[in-house]
């Protein structure tokens, strides 16, 4: 059993986190939450949403359908007559140091829009989604944006996945334009404060949890008294590294340095690693993306000697980095990242996703980026509008938050919600990745921090515990 497990719990007031006792028992589920399975493993089940009524438009006397008709729910769909397309901007990183990450989102919201157009559509019409690429950078992000608003016409974007791609497009396109903009991956706690319309919404927890998961994952599970931390120079990796740092010292540890380092890629990280390392810590926290960052200066700590202890986090978490430098030289290592709770629909999505695509996914908030499409959908539903962005923004928190009647399941309960939502009823959707509820500053309010591991013999990141975080009861648990 870890040791801060035992002794510690966190309350959370007025969005500050404060370290009290942990009353948390150790998780020992061997059905771990979070293990993928091999790339290319068949697939469980079958694929989900096929064999519905598909998109179509039905009109009763009174030109208007509804549940009350008698026709059954898909009916109900054609609610308020023809309308144009929902259109969806799904902006994501295909290029640049979250490349890998991008494709699985950008599978996540197309699987989302079938199950979606399968069960009739939106508003009577279909979905579409739009793809564009960040490059992982801020002006290429803003510039796609651009193109999705202005040209393609999409009503409301996904994306970013880096924060700091998400506040550029934000502040110079969304918000200016009043399109709803919604992350399936950005956690920088400056999202939180953005003077944004009430446009700019995110699906994962803020990293001021994952702050204080990875301080005392630190300091008590792997009992380190002193790490340095590289971190990418943007909105996510300065609050990170200013969040566990103030939680670790406060603990009595030492951050014997935290280097920033440009958010484009490089050839090279050798001077930032000689000044991260050189007040001798015992791990190097690496707070970075994948691909031409920690790839590069991981390699170079192994190959130079410099640092051989890592502790990682969910810009950290991609199975390619350690496949490409080798399992065995992090084998046992630990990192932290916003995890999804186990929920019924979590387990059906996952087995969905690799039955559509033939693989898992392995990055983190594939879940986040198919509830948010089915969130847009539900809430244009509601809103009676595939084309106002306001009014969309405007029932999204109707359509996620309590009270209402809730509705998971994307294979057997959408047709329904659906139905209830063109209806105007009140509902709860509980999406894959756990309850899909906003504060009043576009955060969730309940979600997860998972602890995972590197695991050399399954070359796997097993989850090995994760937290139920409850912003509204101001609460951390271990979750079951």
């Amino acid at each position: 059993m870890p040791q801060w497990l035992g002794r510690h719990k966190w309350l959370w007031l007025t969005g500050l986190i404060v370290i009290a006792l942990f009353a948390f028992a150790a998780c020992e589920d061997d059905d771990k939450e979070g293990e993928t399975p091999a790339p290319g493993q068949s697939p469980a089940v079958a694929k989900i949403c096929e064999g519905g009524p598909g998109v179509r438009l039905l009109t009763g006397d009174d030109g208007i359908v509804s549940a009350s008709d008698g026709l059954g729910a898909s009916s109900a769909l054609a609610g308020l007559g023809a309308q144009e397309p929902l259109k969806i901007g799904v902006l994501v990183p295909s290029t640049g140091a979250l490349s890998t990450f991008g494709p699985d989102y950008i599978n996540a919201a197309n699987l989302a829009a079938k199950c979606l157009n399968n069960f009739g559509g939106v508003n009577g019409a279909e979905v579409q989604i739009s793809e564009a690429d960040t490059g992982t950078n801020p002006e290429q992000g803003v510039a796609e944006a651009e193109r999705l608003v202005n040209i393609e016409g999409v009503v409301a974007i996904l994306g970013a996945a880096s924060s700091g791609v998400s506040l550029a497009v934000a502040e110079s396109v969304t918000i200016p334009n009043g399109i709803l903009q919604i992350s399936p991956a950005s956690t920088s706690a400056a999202l939180t404060t953005v003077d944004d319309n009430d446009l700019l919404f995110r699906m994962p927890i803020s990293d001021n949890a994952q702050g204080v998961v990875l301080a005392n994952l630190i300091n008590d599970d792997l009992g380190f008294s002193s790490v340095c931390d590289l971190y990418v120079n943007n909105a996510y990796g300065q609050g990170l590294s200013a969040k566990y740092a103030e939680v670790f010292e406060g603990l009595g540890g030492t951050v014997t340095a935290s280097i920033p380092h440009d958010d484009a890629v490089a050839v090279s990280y050798g001077a930032e690693l000689t000044q991260c390392t050189e007040g001798d810590p015992e791990a190097l926290v690496a707070i970075s993306y994948p691909t031409g960052q920690a790839k590069i200066y991981l390699k170079e700590a192994l190959e130079g000697g410099t640092i051989d202890q890592f502790v990682f986090v969910d810009g950290t978490k991609e199975p390619t980095i350690f496949s490409e430098l080798g399992w065995d030289n992090f084998d046992g290592m630990f990192g932290t990242a916003p995890g999804v709770l186990t929920t019924a629909s979590g387990k059906v999505f996952d087995a969905a996703y690799e039955a559509e695509y033939g693989e898992a996914f392995q990055t983190p908030f594939v879940r986040e980026a198919f509830d948010a499409v089915f969130a847009m959908g539900l809430a244009a539903a509601k809103a009676g509008t595939n084309t106002d962005s306001a009014a969309i923004q405007a029932e999204l928190r109707e359509i996620g938050d309590a009270p209402g009647t809730q509705y998971g399941d994307p294979e057997t309960d959408l047709e329904a919600a659906l139905a209830a939502a063109h209806a105007g009823e009140d509902i709860d959707w509980q999406g894959a990745s756990g309850s899909v509820e906003w504060d009043a500053n576009g955060d969730v309010n309940f979600g997860g921090i998972e602890v995972w591991r590197v695991d050399a013999a399954t070359e796997k990141l097993v989850t090995e515990r994760i937290f139920a975080v409850d912003l509204i009861a101001g609460t951390v648990e271990l979750a079951e």
